[in-house]
């Protein structure tokens, strides 16, 4: 790196507890030489993570929310309060490897236009993370819904949504990078806005990489970069409640991106009943998935 940067780190935290601390000690090491800010968005912890980060990192800039305000808005809460022109957005459930952040920035400096930039993700057991997506449509929907695509995990054409032709280990354009870590510069945000709130916990990242591609901006997966990834630590608490959560903010994506499409009245009827049909697929899944792990809980 010929120039340091200057970076604002905006962690999300939600009874993060058992995560916090190797994040924030993870994450100061890694932003050791930069000018920067750490960003704490709390969305109203009851386990002692808030008393945790006051007591042993109290340089922290903590945002106390006093209800859980969903990912989105506390995302923008960050957005808002940070100084630098260079936004790195984490969950609080990582641990980073040293070196990730010069990798995310000298991938950055070779785009034109850059988005998102997202680094590889390895478990807490180091196992690889396939995170990266394309932008999901009707086919990937039916393939994910009829298991075609855990037939055929690696094909494009069946498992095209979660990339499971792409082995994510070389750096490369992507649609989608995992929301977990996000590196973005504030130009980007200053053009096609801030996260949906709308989407609440789900699909905001989705929505926001796919504002940004659609307005030039290139999003990266950068190989190089490496984040220690627990991965549904808050979600794993309240599954069935996730499960209708997800599904519902899919059939959000699919109506907000048919609403901004440009096409003529006749092709955006037939659409919309397609995005209508889709989201009674999705309730219909989300029904079934939900009562599987509800039974599963007394067994």
């Amino acid at each position: 790196m010929t120039d340091r940067a200057h970076i604002s780190a905006v962690i999300i935290s939600y009874h993060g507890i058992d995560f916090i601390a190797d994040c924030l000690n993870s994450l100061k090491a890694d932003l050791e030489g930069y000018e920067h800010e750490i960003i704490v968005v709390d969305n109203h912890s009851t386990d002692g993570t808030l008393e945790y980060i006051e007591k042993h990192h109290p340089e922290i800039k903590l945002i106390k929310n006093a209800s859980n305000a969903g990912f989105a808005k506390a995302v923008n809460q960050g957005i808002d309060a940070a100084r630098y022109k260079t936004l790195w957005l984490l969950n609080q459930d990582i641990r980073i490897r040293k070196g990730c952040l010069d990798a995310l920035l000298n991938c950055m400096q070779k785009l034109e236009r850059p988005g998102m930039v997202g680094p590889k993700l390895v478990g807490f057991d180091s196992r690889l993370q396939k995170f990266c997506r394309r932008f999901p449509g009707y086919r990937h929907l039916f393939c994910e819904l009829s298991g075609l695509s855990r037939l055929f995990p690696r094909s494009r054409l069946f498992n095209g949504w979660k990339m499971g032709d792409f082995d994510h280990l070389e750096s490369r354009p992507v649609q989608q990078p995992m929301g977990a870590a996000m590196l973005v510069p504030r130009e980007a945000i200053n053009v096609v806005g801030r996260m949906d709130e709308s989407f609440g916990i789900f699909f905001n990242d989705v929505d926001f990489c796919r504002r940004l591609h659609e307005a030039g901006y290139e999003n990266f997966y950068c190989a190089e970069a490496v984040i220690e990834h627990f991965g549904g630590g808050s979600i794993s608490r309240q599954k069935p409640k996730m499960i209708w959560l997800s599904h519902l903010a899919m059939f959000r994506y699919f109506r907000k991106w048919e609403r901004r499409r440009k096409a003529p009245f006749v092709v955006k009827v037939l659409r919309t009943s397609l995005a209508w049909l889709a989201g009674g697929m999705l309730v219909l899944a989300a029904g079934l998935r939900s009562l599987y792990h509800y039974l599963k809980s007394f067994i």
